[in-house]
């Protein structure tokens, strides 16, 4: 299977926004953990980061965090307690296991691929734990990703690893070094039916885990995003009870992926431009075609 891949990396995707942004008169604000969403007369008036600095809203504060994330951002009480026990009730899909690999790549194959699937048993399906493995070799398309002769690899098991398992594990105890090696193993296996020596090649080897999704991406459980089944549910737009709070992001209409948070987003930005405006902005796109 073929799978899109950006040059220069996610790190491109980012720097794109920022541009965006920047362009349009946007300041970017990077190591400001908020820590709680406020609230003044029953509307959204900013937000709280951890260092005690509050930034103060001038219209409207948006969340692209999770849903039970952002949950917590918001005091008790601030939101009608059945609509926070649904939201709250919202479904997850697992997390992930992670290899970022750096390796030799003298000797292999010219025509190695960028993208492999692997699925170790049919019969158990996509979703049952560590039975799917993706790999990913963006150096392949990418060079400089890369010093001349080596590889970067990035294997992992998209969300379809439990985060059960991993719960209250102290980060820096030998139980979960020792967590961490036996649940990679099946990616180091995935990986042997494309590079048989791929243990030999290794020269710089990262594991990630749910842990490691949930404290540095600050996602709930390490968690890929809700698991809301198409023709059961729908994901929900951006508005919220709270006037001024709005949501985008993987919790939010049209759901999960990149292409649909990027809709996300617009789909807040929207929401917030009155019908006339939008009326003008039509009347000149078809003026200008």
């Amino acid at each position: 299977m073929q799978l899109d891949y950006p040059q220069g990396g996610s790190a491109a995707l980012v720097a794109a926004l920022v541009r965006g942004i920047t362009k349009h008169g946007g300041q970017i604000k990077t190591a400001a953990h908020v820590t709680q969403i406020n609230s003044q007369k029953a509307r959204a008036s900013g937000v709280r980061l951890r260092n005690g600095e509050t930034i103060e809203a001038t219209c409207a504060v948006v969340s692209n965090t999770s849903v039970w994330d952002t949950l917590a951002l918001i005091p008790a009480g601030v939101l009608p307690p059945k609509w926070r026990a649904q939201r709250q009730a919202t479904p997850a899909c697992d997390s992930f296991m992670h290899l970022h690999l750096g390796i030799d790549a003298q000797g292999l194959p010219h025509d190695l691929a960028c993208h492999y699937i692997v699925l170790n048993d049919w019969e158990q399906g996509i979703t049952a734990p560590q039975n799917l493995v993706l790999v990913s070799i963006p150096s392949v398309l990418d060079a400089g990703l890369a010093p001349p002769g080596k590889h970067t690899l990035h294997v992992y098991t998209p969300g379809n690893e439990p985060y059960g398992p991993w719960q209250g594990m102290n980060r820096h105890s030998q139980a979960y070094a020792l967590q961490k090696q036996l649940r990679s193993e099946v990616m180091w296996q995935a990986l042997e039916r494309i590079i048989p020596d791929i243990r030999q090649r290794t020269t710089l080897s990262l594991a990630g885990t749910p842990l490691t999704h949930e404290r540095y991406l600050r996602r709930y459980q390490g968690s890929y995003g809700p698991a809301i089944a198409a023709g059961n549910a729908i994901f929900p737009g951006p508005k919220t009870p709270l006037k001024g709070l709005l949501c985008c992001g993987d919790s939010t209409f049209p759901g999960i992926g990149l292409p649909a948070v990027a809709a996300s987003g617009m789909i807040a930005a929207h929401s917030l431009v009155p019908v006339h405006q939008h009326q003008q902005t039509l009347a000149t796109m078809r003026l200008a075609s």
